[in-house]
Parts: C-alpha cells; sequence; structure tokens
C-alpha cells in the first residue's frame, strides 16, 4: 500500500492525494480511513497541524535605535513591494551555538537556510557574502532586493548586509515591529516544517551545510496546497531559472521520496 509508508515519512494526505491522482482517493477519504484503522499507519504518524502563533521572543534585541530610520514596518508597507525575502534565525538547543539563518519568498513558498557557527552580525554577513559570490551581485540583486526581519541583534547592523562585496547597494533591510514574528508569517510557518524534521531541543553541532540542503530541498519537494498542488522547487524554477536554483544548490525530490521526520538526518549519519 503506498499510503502507509508515505504517512510514515511525514507526508500529509493533501501530499499523497496531489502526487499520486492514479490511486483515485480523495484527502477527506484518506483522514476517514485512518479514522478507521485501514492502514497501518495512525492518526499519531500525522505531521501535527500547528496554527502559527507568534513566538514569545526570546532574542536579544538591536538596541541603536537609530538603525530603525526609514526601516520601519510602517516603511515596508509604504514601499509595498511586489517581490520580498521575510528572513529569520534557528537556534539549536543550549549545546550548540550554531544557527540556521533562513529565508523565505512568499509567492514561489521557497524556503533556504544556511548553517552559521555562531548567531552574530559578522556570521550573518558571510552568508549574505557568500551568497553573492555564487549567484553573481546582478541576480542577489534581483532576489533579495527587500528583505523583513526582525529585531534580533544579529541583524543589527543593517548597512554591511545592504552593502555588496563590491561598495554597490544589493539589498534594503525592513524590521517587523516588536513581538509581531506574525508580519513575517511565511518563514514562521516554514520553521514548523522544519522542527518536523530537527525537533526543538536537537543540537545542531554535527549538522552540516550538507544536511541543511538535503531538508531544504525535501520542504520545497512537498506540494502545496497555495501553489494549486505545485511545489516551491517546480514554482522557483519557472521565477528564476535553473541556474539560479543550482547555485543555491537546490534539488527536486521525487515525491515518494520526500522525508519530513527526524529520520531524514538520521539516515543520512
Amino acid at each position: 500500500m503506498t499510503i502507509s509508508p508515505l504517512i510514515e515519512q511525514g507526508q500529509s494526505p493533501y501530499q499523497i492525494a496531489t502526487n499520486h491522482p492514479e490511486l483515485d482517493i480523495s484527502v477527506r477519504t484518506i483522514y476517514n480511513y485512518l479514522d478507521q484503522g485501514l492502514f497501518t499507519a495512525r492518526n499519531i504518524d500525522l505531521k501535527r497541524k500547528t496554527k502559527f502563533k507568534p513566538r514569545k521572543c526570546h532574542k536579544t534585541q538591536i538596541s541603536d535605535r537609530s538603525v530603525f530610520i526609514s526601516r520601519t514596518y510602517s516603511d515596508f508597507q509604504a514601499l509595498n513591494p511586489s517581490v520580498y525575502v521575510e528572513m529569520d534565525t534557528v537556534h539549536s538547543s543550549r549545546e550548540s551555538k550554531k544557527t540556521l539563518l533562513t529565508f523565505f519568498f512568499p509567492k514561489e513558498k521557497l524556503f533556504l537556510a544556511f548553517l552559521m557557527n555562531r548567531c552574530t552580525k559578522g556570521a550573518v554577513r558571510i552568508v549574505f557574502d557568500h551568497l553573492e559570490k555564487k549567484l553573481g551581485t546582478y541576480e542577489f540583486i534581483s532576489l533579495f532586493e527587500n528583505l523583513l526581519t526582525d529585531r534580533g541583534s544579529e541583524f543589527g547592523d543593517p548597512e554591511i548586509l545592504e552593502t555588496g562585496i563590491e561598495g554597490f547597494q544589493r539589498t534594503s533591510i525592513y524590521y517587523c515591529d516588536p513581538m509581531r514574528s506574525g508580519q513575517k508569517g511565511g518563514v514562521e510557518n516554514s520553521h514548523t516544517m522544519l522542527r518536523m524534521i530537527l525537533p526543538k531541543g536537537t543540537s545542531f553541532e554535527y549538522l552540516t551545510q550538507w544536511d541543511v540542503n538535503l531538508i531544504v530541498n525535501h520542504i520545497n519537494s512537498t506540494p502545496r496546497k497555495s501553489l494549486n498542488g505545485q511545489t516551491p522547487y517546480d514554482v522557483a524554477l519557472k521565477s528564476f531559472g535553473e541556474h539560479t536554483l543550482k547555485a543555491l544548490q537546490l534539488k527536486r525530490i521525487s515525491p515518494d521520496k520526500v522525508n519530513l521526520t527526524p529520520k531524514l538526518i538520521r539516515f543520512n549519519h
């Protein structure tokens, strides 16, 4: 049976029904069959449907208020950019200082993550410079023209992030209002999928960027109802082109290989 193994890989009934039209089964029917115990997989195997809740902010906040001049959420709304990217960080358990710098493209639902050894301004700058070198300055500007993030201290020197390798302005950074992480709800919801694979309390100490790329590729190969059943990878391929996705080390994972559970990393270590 196709359905049970896929549910045990963390796939949702929507994902299974979308990827397997030959089964001729609806999402509601899959849920009903699960309730009736007709599959070896059980309801408990379903990934949790987490409603987004604004998180309590435990980050060290930016103390220099001058950085917010012309960069507030109101300024962002006044600009009303048609294209922008949400940015955030995800922390390891207390045993490790490693952190993930994450990006989310709302139109394509594309998720990116980069491993940093420390959650500092300098570490964020290193990721920006790396991306600019990999993509080229023009493509970096095209992708990351406007960034929306929170007020964590790691984002407290916007000028070093906005200024590119050759001194050109490569992006514009805007900050959400204090304690309003819902203003960048797309990246927060992507973290829910990330936490299915790296649950809270997981140490990132032994993670490599290869592991992070693998996680990102599985998340981006998951079809979304908001994309009419397409995956973020496929939508981004149309928007950005194959060359850009290769530069970002993104790959398509075949539908039945997608695994959104901690086993994804355990099997590859």
